[in-house]
């Protein structure tokens, strides 16, 4: 099983998503976007996921929350508003409005089939 870090799948979802902002793309190679989607992984799941070491287990919801978050800026800024092109995937206007919520909905979605961890507490009256 490969684990990846923040930094290498933000540079793997750079490769991914044609004509990425600077702005946007410096935060997403840095790892700053993945790692943010990573806390959001965490605290669905109550798992402590290192920055380091990604298990593959929760590399899909983090590439595609990491995805929603880059098209979502791109939607706030004017951009992608045309067309975006995503791997092999290429979406033109009037499919593009709403794409980063669907990459939201495909990651939590995944997530749902990961076991969450759950403290239990006794109370005693």
């Amino acid at each position: 099983m490969t684990t990846y870090s923040t930094s290498e799948i933000g540079s793997f979802i750079y490769n991914m998503i044609s004509s990425i902002p600077e702005g946007i793309s410096e935060l997403l190679i840095n790892g700053f976007i993945p790692e943010q989607s990573l806390i959001e992984v965490e605290n669905y799941t109550g798992d402590d996921i290192s920055i380091a070491a990604i298990p593959a287990t929760y590399q899909p919801s983090i590439i595609n929350l990491s995805i929603s978050q880059v098209l979502g800026q791109m939607e706030a800024q004017g951009m992608g508003t045309k067309s975006v092109k995503i791997g092999e995937l290429s979406i033109n206007k009037g499919m593009v409005e709403g794409t980063s919520q669907n990459y939201k909905q495909m990651a939590y979605k995944q997530l749902e089939n990961l076991p969450k961890n759950s403290n239990y507490y006794q109370t005693y009256g």
